[in-house]
């Protein structure tokens, strides 16, 4: 797990134009450590204050939680999977809501597929694999067919028929309307941007370079703490 978590985080400095987030993630060298501040310091100065809270109630009835806006195409995104999965397992109170971003037409395609995949119950058996072929699909400079993203859930039952169908649902419809609305209200700049309680954006940049993953974990469980 920790050989991963140093793979991870030396690459998130990757960049793809059109996901930069404007506090892009730095080039962190080390792994996680068993050094902690206290609460009340740790968070100094890593995360920028919401103008306009995201609407907790519409989101979950928990605390603490923290959503993720990302996209499948976005290889900061895949490259913090790895962290993230730690942190999720590390912490089963903090409930992590994944939610893909739509600010265009592009990353639109990307959330349909997200949501449809939900409405589908094949999300949680799939979203690696298809994060994966996304990222495989990037080394040839394209993004998967819907031939390739049926071929990866096609163990599941699922078609093509049935994809894009629920793709263009009503019910998608609803959900690309609403990620949208948190995207703009959040006043977003880029992916992936963590939101801890609705109300606290991390800065990646303002992480520790030399002990990232374990600045990563500890700033969001102290944000979580606020």
């Amino acid at each position: 797990m920790k050989k991963a978590l140093i793979i991870a985080a030396l690459s998130i400095i990757t960049f793809l134009t059109g996901c930069d987030n404007s506090t892009p993630p730095p080039s962190p060298t080390d792994q996680l450590s068993q050094k902690t501040q206290p609460v009340t310091d740790l968070a100094e100065g890593k995360y920028t204050s919401l103008k306009s809270p995201l609407p907790s109630e519409e989101l979950t009835n928990k605390r603490p939680y923290l959503v993720e806006f990302f996209w499948f195409g976005c290889p900061h995104c895949y490259s913090l999977e790895p962290l993230a999965k730690a942190f999720k397992q590390n912490n089963p109170d903090f409930e992590y809501i994944m939610m893909p971003a739509a600010p265009n037409d592009r990353w639109e395609i990307e959330a349909r597929l997200f949501y449809a995949m939900e409405a589908l119950g094949v999300k949680e058996t799939h979203f690696d694999e298809i994060f994966k072929l996304y990222a495989d699909k990037r080394t040839e400079k394209r993004y998967p067919t819907l031939d390739e993203l049926v071929s990866v859930m096609s163990s599941s039952g699922i078609t093509k028929e049935s994809l894009a169908e629920n793709m263009q649902s009503e019910e998608v419809n609803l959900q690309i309307a609403r990620t949208k609305r948190l995207f703009d209200q959040a006043e977003l700049t880029g992916v992936p941007a963590l939101v801890i309680n609705g109300k606290y954006q991390l800065e990646f940049s303002k992480l520790d370079s030399n002990n990232f993953a374990n600045d990563f974990m500890q700033t969001i469980i102290a944000l979580g703490k606020k």
